[in-house]
């Protein structure tokens, strides 16, 4: 075990480690291709599940066999080496036949959210400079708009149904005719797979840090930007989960509710459990307000899921005395999850015979979604996201001095280690602002969130350096601080508070509080807000006090369900234009 100097920095103590077993921290990190750690890791259990897809089981020995008929049919199309091939999908099994079927073939899959616009997609399908499309058949006719002035030259027409058992599979086509876009070479799945029987696909070796997979940010604190992920970073993550404090067995089920074309939900929701052998169940369109039906259907062993998703759990009315024992990692990430809300799934967990509290975890998508983990008892501490990875580290600096700081000192949060991204595809300068060169040598990623670590190595997130509001007078107003003020009165639920224009000066921008309300609160609306606003009188400094409360039943959510804070400060832009 690694023993801390006591020197009082993070980085060079490392306190964490000696939650780690010595397996944990020396086991070599897996230097191959995607493809090879999964097939190398269940050799001999091809006749064992890999997915459960409304029922279909499918086993491992089909999977691969399936990749390598994805792999000849993108060989046959032209795919090489390099390439990269847009994927523009849900969860269903063909969409991962074609990711591990690219990655055999040393090609990169650019995993794009189907809801995108029309002229988004159009974007970074320019950027990717792809020619070949996988698309699920809802999107087919917004995509065969977006490749209009592309270099696409086949678009391949995806359907939940192809993997659907019978008679599923017949009411899906009726419900769901496919109509194919004339303005574009289209094939459905079937037949593209069909064009490459005759095909010898060849397989590429092993290349250190060359891009695998490009997901792409959500563009809540700016403009969405790809990020190029390597073999390295996603198996190095699926490695340091695999061999820590979480207990994954073979003979595991695995709820996979999160979409592949995020970090999280392809590194965390995929990778990991099939290179741990795990029977995945795959949900290509989730329904957050049936989370506890899928509980109650599958009994899975492991979850992952954003704080929203655990909300809707609590109050569920169908789980009822439903027995949860067989859950043993309940893993929320994605968004910090409040201290109320953690406390209130854990009771709730323990009440429905779970022996296990939530496990938060902490990452962001240059990072491959996950480098912290509150994994085991020892580790998991109230509002605390855990300890970094075994073969991560995370400390941290002074936003504006870059200095490293001290054990309990709040500052940004970094990382580095091997789950760190290759850059930002075709943006350089931004690419330079978020990875850093520090004095010790190593790359840093600058998180763009606030945090602090105690002497034991466990990380509390306070906030975001982006959603920092500075006002015309260049005083520094952190949103954080404030919502836990408000939060603190008995009638409100949830708070998000947003930067507004100050009216008054050209520049600047001043705080204003969005809330939503417990249920069963018999108080006026107007009430509950002046009495924030006299809480906030009395708690605050001067500048950090909101200058507008409002009242709103919900918060705007990002697909994967993380609150939405531009389409907050939308909201507020336009009523103070109105």
């Amino acid at each position: 075990m690694c023993e801390s100097n006591k020197t009082g920095y993070p980085s060079i103590d490392k306190p964490w480690m000696k939650y780690y077993s010595e397996e944990a921290i020396n086991t070599p990190l897996p230097e191959c291709t995607l493809f090879d750690y999964l097939r190398n890791n269940n050799l001999g259990y091809e006749s064992r599940t890999a997915f459960d897809y409304f029922g279909n089981k499918i086993s491992y020995g089909t999977l691969f066999e399936n990749i390598l008929q994805a792999a000849k049919a993108f060989a046959a199309a032209g795919v090489q080496q390099g390439d990269i091939v847009t994927i523009s999908s849900v969860s269903t099994p063909e969409t991962f036949y074609a990711f591990y079927g690219l990655n055999y073939l040393g090609a990169v899959s650019n995993m794009v959210d189907p809801r995108t616009s029309t002229e988004g997609i159009r974007d970074y399908l320019l950027e990717a400079k792809s020619q070949i499309v996988l698309c699920i058949d809802a999107a087919l006719q917004k995509m065969a708009e977006a490749v209009s002035g592309t270099e696409v030259k086949l678009l391949v027409a995806l359907s939940p149904a192809d993997s659907l058992p019978q008679p599923k599979k017949l009411v899906y086509r009726l419900l769901n005719p496919q109509k194919r876009p004339a303005a574009i070479r289209c094939r459905n799945w079937g037949e593209f797979i069909r064009s490459g029987k005759d095909t010898i696909a060849e397989k590429a070796l092993y290349r250190k840090d060359v891009c695998c997979v490009i997901v792409h940010t959500g563009g809540t604190t700016g403009t969405p930007k790809g990020v190029m992920l390597t073999n390295d970073n996603l198996n190095c993550g699926a490695h340091q989960c695999r061999y820590s404090n979480f207990n994954l067995q073979r003979h595991h089920k695995w709820l996979n509710i999160m979409p592949p074309f995020i970090a999280y939900g392809i590194g965390n929701g995929l990778h990991l459990p099939l290179i741990c052998g795990q029977e995945v169940i795959l949900i290509p369109k989730f329904d957050p307000k049936k989370y506890d039906q899928l509980l109650l259907k599958y009994h899975p062993q492991h979850m992952v899921g954003v704080p929203s998703h655990y909300e809707g759990i609590v109050f569920s009315k169908k789980i009822g005395p439903s027995d949860l024992s067989d859950l043993i990692s309940p893993v929320v990430g994605g968004d910090s999850m409040k201290a109320d809300l953690e406390d209130s799934v854990n009771r709730y967990l323990h009440k429905h015979g779970c022996r296990h509290r939530v496990i938060k975890g902490y990452g962001l998508t240059e990072v491959n979604a996950a480098v912290a983990a509150s994994a085991s008892e020892q580790t998991n501490v109230l509002g605390s996201v855990g300890i970094p990875l075994p073969h991560s580290t995370i400390s941290i600096f002074d936003p504006d001095t870059g200095a490293e700081l001290p054990y309990g000192s709040q500052g940004e949060i970094c990382i580095t280690g091997p789950n760190t991204m290759l850059g930002y595809l075709n943006n350089e300068a931004a690419t330079a602002e978020i990875l850093r060169a520090h004095e010790d040598g190593q790359v840093w990623v600058h998180s763009g969130d606030l945090g602090h670590m105690d002497e034991n190595g466990f990380l509390f997130i306070d906030g975001r350096i982006k959603r920092m509001i500075i006002r015309h007078d260049g005083f520094k107003v952190f949103p954080p601080a404030i919502e836990q003020v408000i939060e603190s009165h008995h009638a409100v639920k949830a708070c998000c508070v947003v930067g507004v224009q100050d009216p008054d000066h050209a520049h600047g921008k001043l705080p204003a509080a969005y809330v939503i309300f417990k249920r069963n609160v018999t108080e006026s609306t107007q009430k509950i807000l002046e009495e924030l606003q006299t809480l906030c009188e009395k708690s605050l400094a001067e500048y950090a006090k909101p200058v507008r409360f409002e009242y709103v039943s919900e918060f705007p959510l990002t697909p994967i369900g993380k609150v939405d804070f531009r389409s907050l400060e939308e909201l507020a832009k336009e009523k103070q234009s109105a």
